[in-house]
């Protein structure tokens, strides 16, 4: 079943609109699976991207908790009884032991090399057996009850009386009221309190933890000094040791795009904390710490994990607002963008030659109309005419000279027709001879005034010559005669052709005017203008004048004659002689300006 059928009734308006739909049927079968295509194909290399991050991601979580543990068997190394105020030490030289302060009753000024590495400490602690509360910075028991200045004088007579530190007593109140703020907190904990009900028990010499403090972290172990059992540890702030230490961490990575990182406690159920990773123009990477996370940034998730034991309560994410652009995807984005540049000129291009096709298939159509016509009219008036000729039913003299001049003339007409058909064609087909060679400019005038006075002066127009140019006598123009001939008389007869008496009514614009310079851009090309004083074209029609089968306006009311060949041979003949023809419309009429090169 055929899907258009009865093709040759349509008529160039349905053809179009046909050829339209099939551009952009062909086109969408074209494109529709491309971009599917290229659709997965993103997709697949974005998958890829995120596992790349996922996999740096997974690294940085591993890097992270072994840097923790790390962090928690490094203070392992503390030695128990550091954790008093006062530290025996056995002197070699008089092999007795003398009685020091701690390494950790330091405060942070003078902090031992182990606790630098603890951003965010708040101090050292311990507990008896008994559960009585000391810490290395403050020489007495502290407990609900003993938080009086009594206990501060006497710690203050003591240090004073210390060679190795005397001005540490100022510091006294400092000391105690670290220690106490370390008392309090240890307090609220409930892992630290019940292990103390609980009885210290079983030692424990590597440090645990415990996370029931908001905003802090409890390293706790039990060990043996002079054989009686203590609770140790030491107390940090959770924000500035996960900060100092998630930083080192991340600058040893390396994201291309900006990252949040969130560190959550999902056991406790309290803030999260979020970090913010950046490249730096300059190649620095930057963390910096983050109230709250911006929304734009956890639009892609990267990676989320809780970490392992004791950290895990914590779950670590990480998230950022979109995936760089890796090199495979700007390439792969360039090579789309000139893939569809190439099939949508390419479709563009055939479409656009199609539509073509259709206007000079109209044109043929119209040519083969008007060709009939024009031959059509003449053939019958002369056979009319030569057939009342021939009868004799034409008695008077003067109405047979008159007939016979008509047949005459229309016979001129109908030779100049179909050699302009035969000469076209010749063109077309590279058969026409057109042998340019250097005439004298005195010559083409002679040629001028010969071939288009008959012409000008059978409908009343008047010829002017004019010639602009100083040396015109010793002027050589590179033309052949033929040819030249055969334009001027082309446009010559589509300038009286075309001249509308009836409307334009004017005698004095019965005119031609052929006027000879040099041209204004080249000294070795002399520039002609045929002007005429008509009725002048459009702009549409000035970019369609020269093309082959084309006349203005509507073949059925069309009142002129003509095939439309006559302007189309005419820029084929000029281009033969190595010319340039360009037309220009003027106030009134229009002007056809024809360059030729020349020599003196």
């Amino acid at each position: 079943m055929r899907i258009f059928p009865n093709n040759h009734l349509l008529n160039y308006a349905q053809r179009l609109r046909r050829l339209r739909y099939l551009a952009i049927g062909f086109l969408l079968c074209l494109l529709i699976p491309l971009g599917i295509l290229l659709y997965f194909g993103f997709l697949q290399i974005e998958k890829n991207l995120l596992e790349q991050y996922q996999r740096e991601a997974s690294s940085l979580v591993q890097v992270t908790e072994r840097t923790l543990a790390k962090r928690r068997m490094l203070t392992n190394a503390l030695p128990a009884d550091a954790f008093e105020y006062y530290q025996q030490v056995y002197n070699p030289v008089t092999r007795q032991s003398q009685q020091v302060l701690s390494p950790l009753a330091q405060l942070d000024f003078a902090q031992p090399k182990i606790s630098q590495q603890l951003d965010g400490l708040v101090g050292f602690f311990q507990y008896n057996s008994q559960g009585d509360f000391n810490s290395p910075i403050w020489p007495y028991v502290l407990s609900d009850s003993s938080l009086s200045k009594e206990d501060t004088d006497k710690a203050g007579q003591q240090a004073l009386a210390q060679p190795l530190n005397p001005a540490l007593g100022p510091e006294l109140l400092v000391r105690k009221e670290t220690a106490v703020n370390i008392y309090q907190l240890l307090s609220q904990s409930k892992t630290i309190q019940q292990r103390l009900h609980d009885g210290l028990g079983e030692k424990q010499y590597l440090f645990t933890m415990a996370f029931d403090i908001p905003g802090y972290f409890i390293f706790y172990r039990v060990v043996s000094v002079a054989e009686q059992s203590r609770l140790q540890g030491y107390l940090v702030e959770r924000e500035p040791y996960l900060f100092q230490l998630l930083t080192e961490v991340l600058e040893q990575r390396r994201f291309d795009s900006p990252i949040m990182i969130k560190l959550e406690d999902v056991k406790y159920s309290t803030e999260p904390e979020y970090f913010f990773y950046q490249n730096l123009p300059d190649g620095q990477v930057k963390v910096s710490r983050e109230q709250q996370a911006e929304p734009r940034f956890q639009q892609q998730v990267i990676y989320s994990n809780r970490l392992r034991w004791p950290y895990d309560g914590y779950s670590l994410s990480l998230s950022t607002n979109s995936l760089p652009m890796t090199p495979a995807m700007v390439y792969s984005s360039v090579f789309i963008i000139v893939l569809i540049a190439a099939i949508l000129s390419a479709c563009y291009g055939f479409y656009r030659l199609s539509v073509k096709q259709l206007a000079l298939g109209e044109q043929r159509l119209n040519f083969v109309s008007s060709v009939s016509h024009e031959l059509k009219t003449p053939l019958t008036s002369i056979q009319m005419y030569s057939q009342m000729l021939k009868e004799g039913t034409v008695i008077s003299e003067e109405y047979q000279k008159e007939y016979y001049e008509f047949i005459y003339a229309e016979s001129e007409r109908l030779t100049r027709l179909i050699n302009n058909i035969l000469q076209l064609s010749k063109l077309s087909h590279q058969q026409q001879a057109v042998q340019p060679e250097h005439t004298p400019l005195t010559v083409l005038l002679d040629i001028i005034r010969s071939k288009t006075s008959s012409l000008i002066d059978k409908h009343g127009f008047q010829q002017n010559m004019m010639v602009e140019i100083a040396n015109a006598a010793e002027m050589l123009v590179f033309v052949d005669k033929d040819a030249f001939s055969q334009v001027i008389i082309n446009i010559t007869d589509n300038a009286v052709k075309f001249f509308d008496q009836e409307q334009i009514n004017d005698a004095g614009r019965q005119k031609i005017d052929f006027i000879f310079r040099q041209h204004a851009k080249s000294k070795q090309l002399i520039q002609m203008e045929i002007r005429d004083y008509g009725q002048g074209i459009t702009p549409e029609q000035e970019s369609k004048i020269f093309e082959l089968f084309y006349r203005g306006g509507d073949e059925l009311t069309r009142t002129t004659q003509g095939t439309g060949i006559g302007l189309a041979l005419v820029n084929e003949l000029v281009s033969a002689q190595q010319g340039e023809i360009k037309v220009e419309r003027r106030e009134p009429g229009l002007a056809m300006l024809l360059s030729f090169h020349v020599k003196y």
